[in-house]
């Protein structure tokens, strides 16, 4: 089931969407009425790992959790982190790589970003290590890898464990190195509209195996886990489990390992159908200059597309044109400086989570560089090439909203 993506300015056929068999199967778990997924071996579970381990992290073992978040959340408490510590994290990151590591009593503190990169700025969080800091956690936002001999080496040098979010980076490389290979845990999520996506899951590996055993036991069901942990102490454990269920379900299994299949392909249209908007881009808003290429990539793909606003006009007023044209544009999220809850130190206490130092607003300038004048492409549209022949419709958007922004350059 390989829908044709329709004109912008329609309603456009929008990423996620699964194969035939993949639905088939789903109906077929429906009607067979096996939602538990507790069995040593399930089998669209261990496809799946199986699958994820050959395609994205080869040569590392791969547990599913019920999600991205579930999986950071466990890689958190594997590492047998002290509460209390410290980890270092940009700023310019998604939520969840911060948030899931409150419920193990540890301290995110907030570091730059490069502004041309967007990747975490490793002088500037050199400057905020203290002998409390344990972690360095690195998120390949938006699919633009951080350099990975860069944050090892840190790591290394600081003895630190290091952490890999590749959420938004599924099959990307960095120097032909797979993201998630330079972390002791990684994951991934494979959730809402990424480019592996079961609606609601995630990935973990580990690099090394007392750490993985722990993950088993913290995640995974009884049968599950003793089928894998040898580790006398965390076998007893495992008996009961130690709280937590982040059992994934088949039918999540059966959506992800349809993408990871067809992941090549996705990566591959991806990477032609932005190269095509660019060079329109260009002809019709030459005001809008695409974030260069993420240093180092040698494989993968943009999980969304950031065009920086060169023009006079609001960077607001530049997104309600592209959208109101048919482009969906929008601001990218706010970084997490600005939020809630790094801004008023009372509310993590509220809910009894660690203390968090407030962030000062203007200690993060490469982070609000990188952010100020951009422009957010979703790409949801982007994951089948265009039938022969037909018109690019984002040649008809972006050439309709070069002629509203003329129109205001006149009346100003």
């Amino acid at each position: 089931m390989n829908p044709t993506p329709t004109d912008v300015t329609g309603p456009a056929v929008l990423w996620p969407w699964w194969s035939e068999g993949a639905v088939e199967t789903v109906q077929w778990l429906l009607d067979e009425g096996d939602m538990a997924a507790a069995s040593r071996d399930h089998p669209q579970i261990a496809e799946c790992e199986q699958l994820a381990e050959d395609v994205l992290a080869p040569g590392r073992p791969v547990m599913m959790c019920d999600s991205g978040t579930g999986a950071l959340e466990t890689g958190y408490a594997a590492l047998q982190l002290e509460p209390g510590s410290e980890v270092l994290v940009a700023s310019h990151s998604f939520r969840a790589t911060v948030t899931a590591m409150l419920p193990a009593g540890l301290v995110p503190v907030l570091c730059d970003a490069d502004p041309d990169s967007g990747g975490i700025d490793l002088r500037d969080a050199a400057t905020r290590l203290t002998r409390r800091t344990v972690a360095l956690t690195i998120t390949h936002t938006w699919g633009r890898p951080v350099p990975l001999t860069a944050a090892r080496r840190f790591c290394d040098r600081h003895h630190l464990a290091l952490l890999e979010d590749c959420s938004h980076a599924h099959g990307t490389a960095w120097r032909g190195r797979p993201v998630g290979a330079a972390g002791d845990v990684a994951v991934w999520s494979c959730g809402t509209w990424k480019m592996a996506t079961g609606g609601k899951a995630g990935l973990l590996t580990c690099r090394d195996r007392a750490v993985w055993e722990r993950a088993q036991v913290l995640a995974q069901p009884k049968h599950h886990a003793l089928a894998r942990v040898h580790d006398p102490q965390l076998r007893a454990l495992a008996v009961t489990g130690a709280g937590h269920n982040r059992r994934p379900t088949p039918v999540g299994a059966v959506l992800v390992a349809d993408h990871l299949r067809r992941l090549p392909h996705t990566l591959a249209t991806k990477n032609e159908r932005q190269a095509d908007v660019e060079k329109l881009l260009a002809n019709a808003l030459p005001c809008l200059v695409p974030l260069p290429d993420p240093p180092g990539r040698s494989t993968g793909a943009l999980y969304k597309w950031h065009w920086r606003n060169t023009s006079p006009h609001p960077v607001d007023t530049v997104i309600r044109i592209l959208h109101a044209a048919g482009v969906r544009a929008a601001r990218p999220s706010r970084p997490l400086h600005h939020t809630p809850l790094f801004t008023d130190p009372g509310l993590a206490a509220s809910l009894r989570l660690p203390s968090i130092p407030p962030a000062a607003p203007d200690s993060f300038p490469g982070t609000d560089q990188l952010l100020k004048q951009l422009v957010e492409i979703d790409t949801r549209d982007m994951y089948e090439p265009l039938p022969d022949g037909d018109p690019d419709p984002y040649e008809h958007a972006l050439a309709a909203a070069a002629r509203e922004l003329h129109a205001l350059d006149r009346k100003d």
